[in-house]
């Protein structure tokens, strides 16, 4: 039998399964998509829109990943993210 450590770590409190909020994944995309939209902008330094870009990847994975959990994304008691996730419901 294997155990899973996301719910060995419920089990003592040091995580709590948390379901996605539909107004979280929203906001996330929303995020993602105007940083994305703003890192194109040749005004700005190269810098700048490289921060942008990069974050507009992170909040579109981020939203992804909580889109494609196997069962329940598990949240640490600071709402760090962590995820268990099958690599073939993403492919």
């Amino acid at each position: 039998m294997t155990s899973n450590p996301l719910e060995n770590l419920a089990r003592t409190g040091q995580l709590k399964p948390e379901p996605p909020v539909e107004t979280e994944l929203s906001g996330l995309f929303l995020s993602g998509q105007r940083r994305l939209a703003d890192a194109e902008r040749e005004s700005l330094s190269l810098e700048s829109r490289f921060d942008l870009a990069y974050n507009a990847a992170h909040a579109l994975a981020l939203t992804a990943l909580r889109l494609q959990v196997a069962d329940q994304p598990y949240m640490l008691p600071q709402r760090t993210a962590c995820f268990r996730i099958e690599l073939s419901r993403i492919a």
